[in-house]
């Protein structure tokens, strides 16, 4: 159906993620949690993210790892939405599937330790959200749906069937980034007993180039321009009575072109502050992140589609939730670990821009905060090699409206596993391989105006039709209520992560 029609799009949080994690949080930091998740309580090089306070644990020196992990995702959802069925390709269906795909090559990731005594100090960096992109060569139903609507439009103004089919060109490219540097610095203030606080700086970059244009309208079996076929009806319904040079520009602007080329970035800080005790064969630990507060600001070159979030110069909130992270580690035998641990992301008391309201209170949508319980095994089955194995479980509190999601931006609770090895080659050298696989629960969302069409056509068109001579009866059907049309999105999503990484002693 449509020439072109892409959407490539890094979208929120958990575009490149692993799928665990709050909704803007990536938590695949390190290749070790792909081989098991639950690292909240680990002592090692990859404590720079996710137990600062453990480096207290560590031998004095330096300690140096590096990973790269390729991430291979799908998105689908099926839109069901009635008026899909005049898509010159949908073959007269009134739902419709739409795939997304996401291949990151290479996602890297590096964690730095130096401890001396009971002084210790740490460094992470990676992109703790967004990331990736996807591309749907279909397209999505939200983008869809407004076009699609206007042959019923069209029709519902003629009385009749006049209208059978309909065509369009739109095009959307967007990207997410936020790439993290964290730094911690720490001190053990016991045998049993350490500490640590630390700050990560984040740059978010997003960027959006997209447009919609070029309807077209299949009238009497000829694929015509949407603004001439919609003048042609407008001119039978006022008898005539208004010049077609009135006309044309009421039409045009009902089913004009948009443009859409928005840049939208911030710097932002997240304190984080950690606690480890250790005692015999038991480690536990408790890891706070406080609330980043995101505003980004808009650049904004072109936009004619009506969405607030991109006007020019114009701040929104994206914040990145507060969340508190414990974990627990106990040595079974000498060469044999298990790890427990969960987090709790307070994703309602971060600020999110709203396009229904114009205000940062688009989490009073959400049911509850989301929250992950996370498990692993490791073995040591000789002096070169160890095995690891882990799964977690993420919750996610969308509620049953599910009114913060879209299928441009969502998540659904899920359950991962994780497995791989680490080979010591040397005494100071380790190589980490990992795999983690994420299975998603299906999730509906119905809507009884699908994507609020029918309010948004009737904002646009009951200005411009009072002030035409048409009969009162044809203006009566126009109501919000008789433009609304019921639909429903099924979403569900796959994902594979796999990772090499190096770590180093010196």
């Amino acid at each position: 159906m449509y020439k072109k029609l892409i959407l490539t799009a890094a979208l929120t949080a958990a575009t490149v993620s692993a799928f665990a994690g709050g909704y803007v949080t990536n938590t695949n930091q390190n290749v070790a949690f792909l081989r098991n998740p639950a690292q909240n309580a680990v002592i090692g090089v990859q404590g720079a993210y996710f137990n600062p306070a453990g480096a207290a644990f560590m031998n004095n020196g330096w300690h140096l790892a590096l990973d790269v992990q390729t991430v291979v995702q799908r998105r689908y959802t099926t839109s069901t939405y009635e008026p899909l069925k005049y898509g010159i390709d949908n073959n007269g269906k009134g739902y419709k599937k739409y795939t997304g795909k996401t291949f990151v090559p290479a996602l890297p990731h590096l964690d730095l330790v130096y401890k001396h005594n009971n002084w210790f100090g740490s460094f992470h960096f990676g992109v703790v959200s967004g990331g990736g992109k996807a591309k749907y060569d279909q397209g999505l139903g939200s983008f869809e749906a407004p076009v699609a609507m206007i042959p019923a439009l069209v029709n519902t103004l003629a009385g009749s069937t006049v209208v059978t089919g309909y065509d369009a060109d739109i095009h959307l490219v967007g990207e997410q980034y936020n790439f993290a540097g964290q730094l911690n610095f720490g001190y053990k203030i016991s045998k049993n007993w350490s500490v640590a606080a630390g700050l990560r700086l984040n740059y978010i970059s997003n960027y959006y180039d997209g447009s919609l244009k070029n309807i077209q309208l299949q009238y009497g079996g000829n694929m015509l321009p949407a603004a001439q076929v919609l003048s042609g009806v407008i001119s039978q319904l006022t008898g005539g009575m208004v010049a077609p040079e009135v006309i044309a520009p009421i039409a045009g602007g009902l089913v004009s072109d948009k443009r859409l080329d928005a840049h939208q970035k911030d710097i932002a800080y997240t304190p984080i502050i950690s606690v480890d005790y250790k005692t015999g064969k038991f480690n536990f630990s408790a890891r706070y992140e406080f609330n980043t507060k995101v505003r980004l600001e808009n650049d904004t070159k072109d936009n004619s589609t009506g969405i607030s979030q991109f006007d020019d110069d114009k701040t929104i909130a994206a914040d990145i939730p507060a969340n508190l992270n414990i974990g627990a580690q106990y040595s079974i035998k000498p060469n044999f670990r298990i790890s427990l641990g969960a987090n709790y992301y307070f994703d309602k008391q971060s600020k999110q821009y709203n396009n229904e309201t114009g205000k940062n209170d688009k989490q009073n949508y959400l049911k509850h905060n989301s929250f992950e319980i996370l498990g692993g095994l490791e073995y040591d089955v000789c002096k070169w090699a160890t095995l690891s194995i882990g799964a977690n479980s993420s919750t996610f509190g969308f509620g049953n409206d599910a009114k913060y999601i879209s299928d441009m931006s969502y998540s659904t609770s899920s359950v991962s596993g994780g497995l791989g090895a680490q080979f010591h080659v040397t005494d100071k050298i380790n190589i980490d391989l990992g795999i983690y696989k994420t299975f998603f629960m299906h999730f509906t969302k119905e809507q009884a105006d699908y994507g609020g069409n029918g309010a948004l056509i009737y904002n646009k068109l009951a200005p411009v039709l009072s002030k035409l001579p048409i009969d009162p009866s044809i203006a009566q059907k126009l109501t919000p209520e008789n433009l609304a049309i019921t639909g429903k999105d099924e979403f569900f999503r796959t994902s594979i992560v796999a990772g090499v990484g190096v770590s180093f002693a010196f």
